[in-house]
């Protein structure tokens, strides 16, 4: 929102918040993503003593990492956490998409981009309207009804989510891209990870562990993982040293951790 900032008092950004079970969302102005400033934004949301969360799932950006927000968190007992997922909190930036549609559309009809003064009627207006996920208003989830909720609309759909990979599959894992980042590279890491463990999350995410059975951090979603085609061959980036039949190598795309001998007649 920052090239319609002179025209809504300042405010160049749109701290957004949803529940992930009922879909309720909220939404904040804010001038800066400082951690002073964010924390202003949650405390407001929070401060209202409705659906107070015991866990906050965010990205790793500064404007959470501080004693500002973590300062907001501990008055709250809240749990702050993160993944390690290179893609987005994806319920959050599917309401994003969401509410960006509806603005816009205003905008039109508006002849300007005055956002600031419309913002929150457009986030009850979606609080109040019926969300095809739950069967329901977000505003209509409650304390009381939560359960059958739960037990009438997740426990189908976590039965019926179709899994991509199982247990046992050998996959890779897609790179981050970067901002000088050649698109001709390759998209998906060389080292090939095994998974462990497939969570019945919506969206169901992926457990891996690396050749050597140790766990990698965070979990992953289906479209950062491919099937690996040819999982036992690995490419030598360099050798080392030599002895007699064998050669100490350096494998691309793992780190010098990894360097091992090999047989020299294994090298193709």
């Amino acid at each position: 929102m920052i090239p319609y900032a002179r025209e809504n008092g300042g405010y160049k950004y749109l701290l957004t918040c949803i529940d992930i079970f009922s879909k309720y969302a909220w939404t904040v102005p804010v001038k800066s993503k400082t951690g002073k400033d964010i924390a202003v934004a949650m405390e407001s949301i929070l401060s209202k003593g409705q659906r107070v969360p015991k866990h906050l799932h965010t990205d790793r950006g500064k404007e959470f990492y501080n004693k500002d927000f973590e300062a907001v968190m501990s008055k709250y007992g809240i749990h702050l956490y993160s993944t390690y997922s290179n893609l987005k909190a994806s319920i959050c930036e599917r309401f994003n998409r969401t509410l960006k549609t509806i603005m816009w559309k205003q905008f039109s009809l508006q002849g300007n981009h005055k956002w600031t003064n419309i913002v929150s009627k457009l986030t009850s207006d979606y609080n109040e309207r019926k969300h095809r996920t739950i069967g329901m208003a977000p505003a209509q989830v409650t304390h009381k009804n939560e359960k059958d909720i739960l037990k009438t609309r997740f426990v189908q759909r976590v039965g019926s989510m179709s899994r991509k990979f199982k247990i046992g599959d050998k996959v890779r894992v897609s790179k981050a891209k970067h901002l000088f980042e050649k698109g001709y590279e390759p998209n998906w890491t060389t080292e090939v990870f095994t998974v462990r463990r497939v969570a019945p999350t919506d969206p169901v995410t992926y457990h891996l562990q690396d050749y050597l059975e140790q766990p990698i951090s965070g979990c992953f979603y289906e479209e950062e993982l491919s099937k690996a085609k040819h999982a036992d061959v690995y490419l030598v980036e360099k050798v080392i040293k030599r002895r007699g039949d064998q050669a100490y190598v350096k494998w691309l795309g793992f780190d010098d951790g990894h360097n091992s001998w090999i047989n020299k007649n294994d090298i193709v």
